[in-house]
């Protein structure tokens, strides 16, 4: 078998052969055609030779190389064929000018045969099976029917009867057969193919749309009476250098343009023009019968106007769900979401996970700055901007131009998201700031509690104590019946108040009970109610600040029970589970207690050291305090 790159050095020979010979019909003594023609046509075609060397330098193993070559060569053949034929008609005829001239217009199916070819290896060989041998080898035989049929000795040997009509249908019906046999081998590649196959033959896809457009064109211009060189001037554009160029981009850089986009937006607006089209044909002869044709048309470019728009969006997402599938999906996925976001049905937080379904990319990741920091945005990564800041980025697990081309979009479509994750997280630091910040000076608190009721214990209550028993001592010296002993009795016995009240202070500034641990001090406190307390709380070794939060909380619980609930029974549970010290107080009393000075206080104490304080207090059954404080156990 013949290697790509000796099959398109052979038709680069054959090409410049075939060039030199028309240039020499063009320029010579025949002087065949107009002196245009020649470099109109080499340039048409050319590209697609060029495009062909290009395939097979930079992939030696691509059968599309050979492919291009092909349809640059055979249209040059034919067009020679054309040529020399056409000096039979001069007074320096060519050898076989006259047989070359017979079937001279019978030789344009064969400029089909390059296209033939590319349309079944494209883009990487033939599909299994006999069946595409079968239409690639019978497209040259389809090709030479046409030939026969058409040429001007066949049709001057055989009159115009109904077996010659018949010999026609049946050689352009053959003919045909074979374009759509190769058309469809794209159809299967294309159901049958990988996402990478599946993109490539999106290219070749939108440079067709051109092809029978421009086809039709030519046609009518060709009706119109418009030179043959000149009508089919854009439909050789389109077919000797889009579907090249298209084929090349599909071969080397797939993911060069969003085709799928492109190729979307193009049917969109042809499948729209036409029926636009129709629309106002079908208004102008309907309303013409009855009005001037001045109304008429007046009136069909009014409706026609009208529908145009929404027309259009129908039809583009209608072609979107057809074409470009994933992208009309993963948008679709996202703009949900954003819905649900917005309906407060979903956490904005969730994006990561919803990007990374939409874009099939388990690797992406959304970063986003944290307020008064850097953010380390990798150099492949998508900024995500809020006016001129970036305020987050796009990391992509596999990066390559269509996906970032998507992940931008999807981007664009997921903001609200977004920049309401970002705005979150901002306001949950600021709040664990503020806590922290809370809880420090709690801590603080906490610790110069301690320090004064040590300095009361250890300090003044000591030294009142020792003065009081100076007084006493003193006192014992002195006989009973004179003044100052009774003076000595009342100052000491003031000195005793004033101890129980510095003891009261210290206590209510922090527990000493505490100094045991927060058990202890429970019991301590409960011992005293005048109820009967059901108390459930096990060894704990808790913090400072929690231990002393619990021991305040529990005992305004308490009072407020004995104060107002009227209340029989008080049960009080306290544990530690899951690093949350929980601590519940409940009563059997009249309810329906609202939060006053107490209870607000307790509240800001509990919120200092980042806990959550809970009242359930129906009317007339009982109230229910809970209290849960984070916790090192």
């Amino acid at each position: 078998m013949l290697r790509p790159r000796r099959l398109v050095v052979a038709a680069t020979v054959v090409f410049i052969a075939a060039a030199a010979v028309r240039a020499v019909l063009a320029y010579g003594p025949a002087a065949v055609g107009s002196p245009a023609d020649w470099p109109v046509t080499t340039v048409l075609l050319l590209p697609a030779l060029l495009l062909s060397w290009l395939v097979v330098v930079r992939v030696p193993t691509s059968p599309i190389g050979p492919a291009l070559a092909l349809t640059a060569t055979m249209p040059a053949l034919v067009f020679t064929v054309e040529d020399w034929g056409a000096t039979a008609r001069t007074s320096r005829p060519w050898p076989s000018a006259s047989a070359l001239d017979a079937i001279a217009d019978g030789t344009w199916p064969w400029i089909f045969l390059g296209f033939v070819t590319l349309v079944l290896l494209f883009p990487d060989g033939l599909l299994p099976g006999r069946l595409w041998r079968w239409v690639w080898a019978a497209t040259p035989v389809a090709a030479a029917l046409v030939t026969l049929v058409v040429s001007r000795e066949g049709a001057a040997r055989t009159s115009p009867t109904p077996s010659r009509v018949a010999l026609i249908v049946v050689a352009f019906g053959a003919f045909l057969a074979t374009l759509l046999a190769a058309a469809s081998s794209l159809v299967v590649r294309y159901r049958r193919g990988d996402e990478l196959t599946r993109q490539r033959l999106r290219w070749l896809m939108a440079a067709a749309v051109a092809v029978p457009i421009l086809l039709a064109a030519s046609w009518l211009a060709s009706a119109l009476g418009v030179p043959g060189t000149l009508a089919y001037t854009w439909f050789l554009v389109a077919m000797l250098f889009l579907v090249p160029g298209a084929i090349t981009v599909a071969i080397l850089r797939h993911d060069l343009f969003d085709i799928d986009r492109l190729l979307g937006a193009t049917v969109s607006w042809l499948v729209t023009t036409l029926i636009s089209a129709s629309v106002f044909a079908v208004v102008v002869l309907v309303v013409g019968g009855y009005f001037p044709d001045r109304v008429g048309i007046t009136t069909a470019a009014f409706v026609t106007a009208l529908v145009l728009l929404p027309l259009y969006h129908w039809i583009h997402r209608a072609i979107g769900r057809l074409v470009d599938p994933d992208r009309t999906v993963a948008l679709a996925r996202i703009r949900a979401f954003v819905r649900r976001v917005r309906d407060g049905e979903a956490e904005p937080e969730e994006i990561e996970s919803v990007l990374r379904s939409a874009l099939d990319d388990s690797g992406l990741r959304v970063l986003l700055r944290r307020p008064g920091a850097e953010l380390a945005v990798p150099d492949d990564a998508i900024p995500l901007q809020t006016g001129d800041s970036v305020v987050g980025a796009l990391v992509l697990g596999t990066t390559s131009a269509r996906r970032v081309r998507r992940a931008r979009e999807a981007a664009v479509e997921a903001r609200l998201p977004i920049e309401v994750s970002r705005l979150r997280l901002e306001l949950r630091e600021a709040l664990a700031e503020v806590r922290s910040s809370r809880a420090r000076l709690m801590d603080e608190v906490n610790a110069e509690r301690q320090r004064l009721e040590r300095d009361l214990h250890d300090g003044a209550q000591q030294r009142l104590i020792a003065i009081g028993m100076r007084l006493r001592s003193v006192q014992y010296q002195l006989s009973p019946g004179v003044p100052a002993y009774r003076e000595l009795d009342e100052v000491v016995e003031t000195l005793e108040h004033t101890v129980a009240e510095l003891r009261r202070i210290a206590h209510g500034v922090r527990p000493s009970r505490l100094d045991d641990g927060l058990a202890v001090a429970l019991r301590d406190l409960v011992a005293d109610s005048t109820l009967p307390v059901d108390l459930v709380v096990p060894e704990l070794e808790v913090g400072e600040s929690a231990a002393t939060t619990v021991y305040f909380t529990v005992g305004e619980a308490i009072a407020n029970a004995l104060k107002h609930a009227r209340a029989t029974r008080i049960s009080i549970s306290v544990g530690v589970t899951d690093q949350v010290l929980r601590a519940v107080v409940r009563d059997d009393g009249v309810g329906g207690a609202r939060e006053g000075f107490g209870l607000t206080s307790l509240r800001d104490r509990i919120a200092s050291v980042g806990g959550e304080f809970t009242v359930d207090s129906p009317p007339g059954a009982g109230t229910s305090i809970t209290v849960e404080i984070p916790c090192a156990s």
